[in-house]
């Protein structure tokens, strides 16, 4: 039974992605959509550990309303400056799951400020993101710390 769950979390993961990239809802692209995640290779699902997961998945549904709120910053910005930080890694992600390191990877790159660059190490990713100049030399860095490039 476990594994049957973990073989239909992959396949909803799977399927989500399918309906994001697509973006119809049409009753076609849904069997289409459901059709090709079913056929395509499900990958090691037996080694998904799920309690790691669902934290992962449960961050990722603020994901469009945070998406939203940085397009916005980023319109916002007249004088933008490329920076490098460090990021801590999710701390599940850090335990050694790969699909929630993947999900943590995926909610810091899907947001249009911040793009993952590098993985340092199990906890720490290099994410590259966009600020506005003045902001930079007036209050500090407001991540965790800034890293030399």
């Amino acid at each position: 039974m476990t594994n049957f769950i973990r073989y239909l979390l992959t396949v909803a993961f799977k399927f989500t992605c399918w309906l994001l990239i697509t973006g119809s809802l049409s009753s076609f692209n849904i069997f289409l959509g459901l059709f090709f995640c079913v056929i395509l290779p499900p990958g090691s699902y037996k080694d998904l550990k799920i309690k790691p997961i669902l934290p992962e998945i449960f961050k990722s549904l603020s994901l469009p309303f945070l998406m939203i709120k940085e397009s916005i910053e980023l319109m916002l910005i007249k004088n933008p400056t490329d920076h490098f930080v460090v990021e801590n890694a999710s701390k599940f992600a850090g335990k050694g799951s790969n699909f929630a390191g993947f999900l943590d990877l995926f909610r810091i790159t899907f947001t249009p400020m911040s793009l993952v660059t590098q993985r340092l190490n199990a906890s720490e990713w290099r994410v590259h993101t966009v600020k506005e100049s003045n902001e930079l030399n007036n209050h500090g860095l407001d991540v965790n710390r800034e890293l030399s490039s």
